[in-house]
């Protein structure tokens, strides 16, 4: 960003006249193709004061736009995810609902600039824009159209799957509930400086989910005798037998 910036306001080219020192914006495609010998861009700037590798400084192709685009993106996005991977940053599903329309507005006008391109809709003339002209490149305008259409139409859908996405409804554990609550385990709980909840031990377990309440309350108001005890079944061996409980199959 910091480099199309540069070059367009300031130049990266400069050529020293007979009267003044004069700067010169370098097209960056130019630059790439390899064609911008300094020995042939100073004899035409001697004999003609112009130079297919040079524009006057203040010119913007949409070239430069995107490009600088591009790197405003990456400057933005970077320290972002670097936050939400951290855990410091949370984005609001009204937020992220809110960015998904404007990704929606942005496909639905490339598309919109494509199909009005091809019917001749930009120009008075009836004919397609003169695509060499808005990019600083020259590009067919039929390629420039499908590239804007297939753009728009990927960007309209990611954005359309995202506004009708609904939130996960994610389903909760007995001790994850009771982790939800501020729970502190046995363990956490010898800790006084703890105020978070903390890993739960089996005993925590057990507890959290009623294991130990031994007596069927259902088997004893339908019993007929006083002094009768009436066992639960031990959910460890499922009433076969096992150390927890004695190997009686159930907890008296």
């Amino acid at each position: 960003m910091s480099f199309v910036v540069y070059n367009v306001e300031v130049g990266l080219y400069y050529f020293q006249y007979p009267d003044q020192l004069v700067h010169y914006k370098m097209e960056i495609i130019e630059i790439i193709s390899g064609n911008c010998d300094r020995e042939v861009i100073n004899a035409d700037l001697a004999d003609h004061r112009s130079n297919q590798c040079l524009s006057p400084l203040g010119t913007y192709y949409v070239i430069d736009v995107i490009i600088a685009a591009i790197g405003f993106v990456f400057s933005i996005s970077a320290p972002i995810v670097a936050l939400k991977q951290s855990g410091k940053l949370k984005i609001s599903r009204g937020w992220s609902k809110n960015m998904a329309r404007i990704r929606l507005v942005f496909g639905v006008s490339l598309v919109t600039i494509a199909v009005s391109d091809a019917m001749g809709l930009l120009t008075t003339e009836g004919q397609p824009l003169d695509w060499a002209l808005v990019l600083g490149i020259p590009m067919p305008a039929f390629m420039v159209e499908v590239s804007l259409l297939i753009l728009g139409v990927v960007v309209i859908k990611k954005a359309v799957r995202r506004l009708k996405s609904k939130p996960k409804s994610g389903f909760a554990e007995p001790w994850q509930m009771a982790g939800a609550g501020g729970f502190r385990g046995s363990l956490e709980k010898k800790e006084k400086k703890s105020n978070k909840g903390g890993v739960m031990t089996v005993g925590d377990l057990r507890s959290a989910l009623s294991l130990d309440q031994y007596e069927d309350i259902f088997q004893l108001g339908t019993s007929s005798g006083d002094d009768m005890s009436v066992g639960r079944m031990c959910h460890y061996c499922n009433g076969q037998g096992c150390a927890q409980c004695d190997f009686k199959g159930e907890f008296m």
